[in-house]
């Protein structure tokens, strides 16, 4: 196992080379494009689209609201954007790094960016092998495949994957092994990186009932008053007591205590039946989103009986709830941190004569998606 993970270290750093390759060689074509990126400045390739919100908080914090107005807002070509539309974990981590290493952003965001894209992919690991109980072989191949998928770049990118997905697995890690204290710390970033953290709250539950011995010894467990089993029941208040705390700190700031929520209508965003985001707008970002969406949707009914009810929770709850927002944007990455997808698909190769060679085309695949990210392109959004 600790040649593995030595291993995935090594593979991680080997694709931030990549990444910087692959952006030399776009930047010496003459397609019409520029990616705002030269061999001097390699942290910019990392930097992109919300990266910016994450450095203005980063580096002015969150700032205080007397105006409702200022939290965000959209009315046809005009609208408002605030930093309140982001969690405060990503952008506190590299202040942190700032302040000790008296470092500008970019370096400081690399630095976060390299340490939890590197815990995300061994997470994904140590997943497979506790969660889903796979052999260390099985586990690595599908830890490569996790890492190679296309739009996975962005648990390299200045964005939140890394850092949520970090979170989310050692979570499910420790309740696997039933940790339940040291699972009650992972709750509290997990809460504090997206707002779907505490959604998430909800799978982790369910999975806690199924290693416990299922919903009827659970009730046993209540009915009998069994005080030990109880009390792990308690170490997942850390999550919502993490949320109550950001939203009296919002109260605080903005008078609103989920001023994350009323900013995101500065993104266009606004409450719907998920459904009714599909296809929305006539835009290729849009239409691909769709498809992409409709596609994950479709694999999750097929491979519902084949794994606990706690995964196909996390499945919908990750897909449904960003679709209320009214918009597909953005659903790509969102379906990245959806485990159970990778190690299904990985199943399909990973015991086949020549099923390492899906690798290669993944990375390629992985790289034709990376490009609309170097060119600042919506797609990348």
């Amino acid at each position: 196992m600790k040649k593995n993970i030595f291993y995935i270290i090594l593979i991680a750093l080997a694709l931030k080379v990549i990444y910087l390759g692959f952006a030399v060689g776009v930047s010496k074509l003459n397609v019409g494009y520029s990616t705002g990126y030269t061999t001097n400045d390699f942290f910019s390739l990392f930097k992109r689209n919300d990266s910016f919100w994450y450095q203005k908080a980063a580096e002015e914090g969150y700032p205080k609201i007397t105006n409702e107005m200022d939290l965000g807002y959209s009315y046809g070509k005009y609208f408002k954007q605030s930093v309140w539309a982001h969690f405060p974990l990503y952008p506190l981590s590299i202040r942190m790094v700032e302040t000790l290493c008296n470092l500008d952003f970019s370096r400081s965001a690399f630095i976060v960016s390299l340490v939890f894209s590197i815990t995300s992919f061994i997470g994904f690991y140590l997943l497979c092998l506790s969660v889903f109980k796979l052999d260390e072989r099985r586990s690595f191949f599908s830890t490569l495949f996790f890492m190679l998928f296309p739009f996975h770049y962005y648990y390299s990118m200045y964005y939140t994957e890394a850092t949520f997905f970090t979170c989310l697995a050692f979570s499910f890690i420790n309740i696997s092994k039933k940790r339940y204290v040291t699972m009650s710390f992972w709750l509290i970033p997990l809460t504090l990186a997206r707002p779907n953290g505490i959604v998430c709250l909800l799978p982790l539950f369910i999975y806690y009932i199924e290693v416990e011995g299922g919903f009827i010894c659970f009730y046993n467990n209540i009915k009998n008053w069994d005080w030990p089993k109880i009390k792990n029941v308690l170490w997942f208040f850390s999550a919502p007591l993490a949320l109550a705390v950001y939203c009296i700190y919002q109260k605080y700031m903005t008078d609103h205590y989920f001023a994350y929520v009323k900013a995101q209508a500065g993104w266009y965003k606004e409450f719907m039946f998920p459904f009714l985001g599909l296809f929305r707008r006539g835009d290729l970002a849009t239409q691909f989103n769709s498809v992409y969406t409709i596609v994950f949707m479709l694999m999750a009914i097929v491979m519902a009986k084949k794994i606990p009810l706690s995964l196909n929770i996390l499945i919908w709850v990750s897909i449904l709830l960003p679709m209320t927002s009214g918009s597909v944007a953005c659903m790509p990455r969102y379906i990245s941190a959806i485990f159970p997808f990778t190690i299904y698909m990985a199943s399909f190769f990973v015991d086949r004569k020549r099923g390492i060679l899906i690798l290669p085309v993944l990375l390629l695949l992985q790289l034709l998606t990376f490009y609309p990210w170097l060119i600042s392109d919506p797609f990348s959004y």
